[in-house]
């Protein structure tokens, strides 16, 4: 990858490494969404999922659009594609058939009571559909959903970039333009429509915006110029969410308007800062970006099970919260390693074979 995007490398690994931190704080969620492992509603616990929750996926799908741009510059939409299906693909049925069965035994255990074996469970596993969630011991996508969801967007994504070619010239960039402004006002007005679940419909067009503009150097050069005012805007915004959604709760109205524009500033500061500060390389680098899917599989059975034998051993919820996070990191990296290093297992995890 050129140089002058190393920044897009960077802001990717380093937003997938805040997961542990996210993860480990919905144990403690205080709008009674299900999990997992749930320990009991503390508020500035699970304010960190607040503050993080509106451009954090946004954000990914941007970045994942700016790098299909430049993949597209070197080979055909067929060739990525595959690429895709084979990176995504089979580390997603991986995941599917070792990494989420760990999640929804966990949860089975804590939620119902399951007294069962690891290995007993996944005749439950395989056969407990109901929302995919796995929060009842069924089968679950799990952290999964994303690499689904990137599956199905980088498909539709090349199926628009491919009907809109004749307009991406610089003879037609007005109209590009034009179409620039849709695909963001689609964005955020579908910030909260949902579909299986998931905010598709922003994903789509993110990703869209990320292709088209974000991997234009021009144009973040110049979005850079006002990285100061997008990142106030953006902890002003993200901190009154928190505030608005976590505490207080008497503001629907306003708590969404909080929301919307943490998502909209959330982006634009992260991206202009990464492009001033984080445009560079080291082994340091290299390694945590070659590593980035590999952590985003392998951080949550790893958390989950931090604080369920942490919880076994009698810490306290709080002692809990802090352990958990303070060894799920270097655990994680440790297996990320492992699995780097081995000239099989690395392909089930979307890394390229060992020559």
């Amino acid at each position: 990858m050129d140089k002058r995007i190393h920044y897009v490398d960077n802001l990717r690994w380093l937003t997938v490494s805040l997961l542990v931190i996210y993860h480990a704080a919905m144990a403690y969620n205080t709008w009674d969404e299900a999990n997992y492992i749930f320990f009991e509603a503390v508020g500035p616990i699970a304010g960190i999922v607040s503050f993080i929750s509106p451009w954090f996926m946004p954000l990914m799908f941007l970045l994942a659009g700016v790098s299909t741009f430049y993949s597209l510059k070197k080979r055909t939409f067929g060739a990525f594609l595959k690429e895709r299906l084979l990176r995504l693909g089979i580390p997603l049925l991986f995941g599917l058939l070792f990494i989420n069965p760990i999640l929804s035994y966990v949860a089975d255990v804590t939620h119902n009571g399951y007294d069962g074996n690891f290995f007993a469970h996944y005749g439950i596993y395989f056969t407990r559909f109901t929302d995919l969630s796995g929060y009842d011991g069924g089968f679950t996508l799990g952290h999964l959903w994303f690499i689904t969801m990137l599956l199905v967007v980088s498909l539709i994504g090349c199926g628009v970039i491919k009907l809109l070619a004749p307009l991406a010239d610089k003879d037609k960039s007005r109209a590009m333009n034009v179409i620039g402004i849709i695909f963001a006002v689609i964005a955020v007005a579908t910030f909260e429509v949902k579909l299986l679940g998931k905010t598709l419909i922003v994903y789509i067009f993110v990703y869209l915006l990320g292709y088209y503009f974000f991997s234009n150097q021009g144009f973040v050069d110049k979005l850079s110029r006002l990285k100061w005012l997008f990142t106030a805007l953006f902890l002003i915004c993200s901190c009154a969410n928190v505030a608005l959604f976590i505490f207080i709760r008497d503001y629907e109205v306003l708590n969404n308007v909080c929301s919307y524009l943490s998502f909209v500033t959330g982006i634009l500061a992260l991206i202009t800062i990464g492009h001033d500060h984080l445009d560079f390389e080291s082994s340091f680098t290299r390694f945590n970006s070659k590593i980035s899917y590999v952590f985003y599989i392998t951080h949550f059975p790893i958390v989950v099970l931090c604080q369920y034998f942490l919880s076994i051993m009698g810490i306290g919820i709080i002692a809990n919260f802090a352990l958990s996070v303070v060894i799920s990191y270097p655990l994680t990296y440790l297996v990320c390693a492992l699995i780097e290093k081995s000239r099989y297992v690395r392909v089930v995890f979307g890394l390229k074979k060992m020559l």
